[in-house]
Order: structure tokens, then C-alpha cells, then sequence
């Protein structure tokens, strides 16, 4: 659950879309494997990536394709930070999975909540690949 925290809080750091890009899809991927690894079903961690994932880079890559071209500056003092972060705490990437706090994030009562959140990825995939295709006007104007 740390890593997790940790890897939010880079991502809230992150100024460039390619970073935050990044960040994104590593969180995405480390909270599936958590996920596969607490419930034992491939099948909806799967999704879990394809749908957060396909959304997110349509919708950051129509960001970055907008935003002007500039260097990625790191942040000298956040990387000082995390790794001072690491090195301080005992077991950070070993963590004890509690099974009932991911029954409570996929329980009845979330489900809804997260339902929209996939069907609002969905509508806004297509949505920015309809603007992306669209020949009448260019995605960039100078």
C-alpha cells in the first residue's frame, strides 16, 4: 500500500505529460498485479489495464500532441526525496495484503462508482478518437 502512496504522490508531482504518462501507466499496472494478487482472477486485472490504460494514453497522447515540445525537467529535490523515502523505510516493497480492503474497493456499494469511471474512460476514448480522426480541421494549429 506504501509503493502505491508513493507512486500517487510522484504522480502529483510530475509537470510534463510524458512523465505523468508514465507514472500513470506503472501505477496502473503495479495496482493490477496487487489486485491479481489478492484475488486470484486474471480476467478482470486484465480489463482493469486495458480499459485504464487505452483511455488514458488516447487522452494523454491528444494532451501532448497539443502541448508545445519542451524538455522534461526532473525535479532534482522530489528524486532526493524518494529515495531518501526508500531508504528510511524497512519493507517498502514488501507489504501485507489485507484481502478485505480490496472486498471493500470492488463491494457492492463501490461498484457503481466504479462502473462510471469505467464507462466515462470508454465515452471519452471514443470521444478523442472521433476528434483525433476528424480531417476537417488539424489537431494542432500554429
Amino acid at each position: 500500500m506504501k509503493m502505491i502512496m508513493f507512486m500517487s504522490v510522484t504522480l502529483m508531482m510530475m509537470s510534463h505529460p510524458m512523465m505523468m504518462l508514465m507514472s500513470i501507466m506503472l501505477l496502473t499496472l503495479f495496482l493490477s498485479m496487487t489486485f491479481y494478487y489478492c484475488s486470484q482472477l486474471a480476467i478482470v486485472s486484465m480489463i482493469m489495464i486495458l480499459l485504464i490504460l487505452g483511455g488514458m494514453l488516447v487522452i494523454f497522447m491528444y494532451m501532448i500532441s497539443l502541448c508545445p515540445n519542451k524538455k522534461i525537467n526532473f525535479n532534482k529535490n522530489s528524486i532526493i526525496m524518494g529515495l531518501i523515502i526508500l531508504m528510511t523505510s524497512k519493507n517498502f516493497f514488501l507489504m501485507k495484503f489485507e484481502i478485505s480492503n480490496f472486498i471493500k474497493m470492488y463491494s457492492n456499494n463501490s461498484m457503481n462508482l466504479l462502473l462510471l469511471m469505467m464507462m466515462y474512460l470508454i465515452i471519452s476514448l471514443t470521444v478523442v478518437m472521433k476528434i483525433s480522426n476528424s480531417n476537417q480541421m488539424p489537431v494542432k494549429m500554429n
